[in-house]
């Protein structure tokens, strides 16, 4: 079975339309011509050197990504570095990328939808990509961020137990203000920064940092899953990716 682009495009619009993504957002088709045929997709993260080398080698006709590889006007075209660079790759090799960002996050079945279910978050409730929910018996912050399903972590311990949850992939702490109206006593999310974490700690709710990478890469396989349902038998793969960030522990004297 072979789709053009275009065809793919209104089905990807119809999981999680373009139109919801934010103002700042940009989304929709990078790079191709909605008139190419599509046979192979793959699925990932972000539009990296090294998803584009798979989509290569594996023979990819689409690369669907979260991430945009286009975020700001393009002055120039180096094709050395940057994104210029991975755009004459593309353009090299054929290979279409279309982005899916913060409509998806928000989309039901998306991005947000997967990060809640990871933390066992029952009763949810929808505001945009956050998602507020509880947990079946109150507990130590302690005792519910060890045993979440993510290995590496960052907490905020407000000094209160955990029950009422705002939850939101990628970098969420704009949303504080929202969980402290919404009753949460506790907030997860990526990319903490100190000063907002501050805010929260004197505003008395816990945050717990899962990392942007943890908490959006969670969702490719449920979209590769989705996207094989609905555009059968095209091939849908998923590249798999390593957060860039290690953890170490330095030595102390």
């Amino acid at each position: 079975m072979v789709m053009q682009l275009k065809d793919v495009l209104t089905i990807l619009d119809g999981i999680a339309p373009f139109a919801t993504a934010e103002e700042w957002d940009n989304v929709g088709l990078m790079v191709g011509d909605p008139a190419q045929e599509v046979r192979s997709v793959l699925v990932a993260l972000d539009p990296t050197v090294s998803a584009i080398e798979e989509a290569v080698r594996q023979g990819v006709d689409l690369i669907i990504t979260h991430h945009p590889l286009i975020m700001s006007p393009i002055k120039r075209l180096d094709l050395a570095q940057g994104a210029a660079r991975k755009i004459g790759m593309l353009i090299r090799t054929g290979i279409s990328l279309v982005s899916m960002h913060t409509n998806l996050d928000a989309a039901p079945g998306g991005v947000a939808d997967v990060f809640a279910e990871r933390l066992s978050l029952q009763d949810v409730q929808s505001l945009g990509p956050l998602r507020l929910g509880t947990i079946p018996a109150e507990m130590p912050l302690d005792a519910w961020a060890r045993a979440l399903p993510f290995e590496d972590m960052r907490i905020v311990d407000a000094g209160r137990s955990v029950k009422h949850i705002s939850a939101c992939p990628g970098s969420g702490m704009s949303y504080l203000k929202d969980a402290i109206e919404k009753g949460c006593d506790t907030l997860v999310t990526g990319d903490v920064r100190y000063h907002a974490a501050l805010d929260a700690f004197e505003a008395g709710v816990n945050v717990v940092d899962l990392g942007h990478f943890n908490t959006e890469q969670i969702a490719l396989e449920p979209l590769a899953r989705r996207l094989r349902r609905e555009m059968e038998p095209l091939s849908v793969q998923v590249h798999t990716a390593q957060d860039i960030f290690t953890t170490h522990k330095g030595e102390h004297t």
